[in-house]
């Protein structure tokens, strides 16, 4: 707009125009602050669940009685001498498991944080695979320590 242009509006009318540029402005960056919450969360939400197939590979490889090598298990072929199985519990193997499984509730609360404080803001709203990870999470954990209780402590 020319100089012109301004002299024929009221400064009613230039002060409305201004303000809506700024409440336009501060949307924008509302929205941009949004998304920037909400990608933080679905990651701080998808992280635990890979954690947990994680931990269930490891759980299943450090159970006893099984053998050791996959593709002789799982074809029933013998390549050489007959593979080993173990008597016991590898406890090193459920260390880390239970290492894994504190590092996964570690996210999950953080994740339930960011969620609920995102919560207090107009237009946000609550992830449900944060809570179903969460939920899974606990259970595990729980299920965890009472089976293996005695090797971890």
């Amino acid at each position: 707009m020319a100089l012109d242009e301004f002299e024929d509006l009221d400064y009613d009318k230039i002060t409305e125009l201004l303000n809506k540029r700024d409440e336009d402005e501060k949307k924008a960056a509302l929205k941009k602050k949004k998304s920037l919450r909400g990608s933080l969360v679905t990651i701080l939400s998808l992280v635990p669940w890979v954690i947990m197939l994680a931990v269930w590979v490891v759980i299943e490889t450090a159970s006893p009685g099984r053998e050791m090598r996959f593709i002789t298990s799982f074809f029933s072929v013998q390549f050489g001498a007959t593979p080993m199985a173990r008597a016991g519990w590898n406890t090193t193997l459920v260390y880390l498991a239970y290492v894994l499984m504190l590092i996964s509730l570690g996210l999950c609360l953080i994740a339930f944080t960011v969620n609920i404080l995102g919560k207090r803001r107009e237009g946000e709203k609550l992830k449900i695979s944060v809570f179903i990870i969460g939920g899974i999470t606990i259970v595990a954990f729980i299920f965890f320590m009472i089976n293996f209780w005695s090797l971890i402590f």
